[in-house]
């Protein structure tokens, strides 16, 4: 089998070659989790995905059906 590779800025490397680190970064209105491919300490691929956690507000007043 052969080992995966990634897409980045330098081309396909293997995944074996490059150091995968995680962040979490958590807030009362967010958490956002980023992840960064490193290679020789250069960052090749960075990611990050957004959890909005408020929702936004319903309006209460949107009219009557019937008479």
């Amino acid at each position: 089998m052969t080992e995966p590779l990634i897409f980045t800025t330098k081309g396909n490397l293997p995944i074996s070659s490059l150091t995968h680190e995680v962040e979490w970064r958590i807030e009362p209105e967010r958490v956002v989790f980023i992840e960064t491919y490193k290679l020789d300490g250069e960052i090749v691929k960075q990611s990050s995905h957004i959890k909005i956690l408020s929702g936004v507000a319903a309006l209460s007043d949107v009219g009557k059906i019937g008479a």
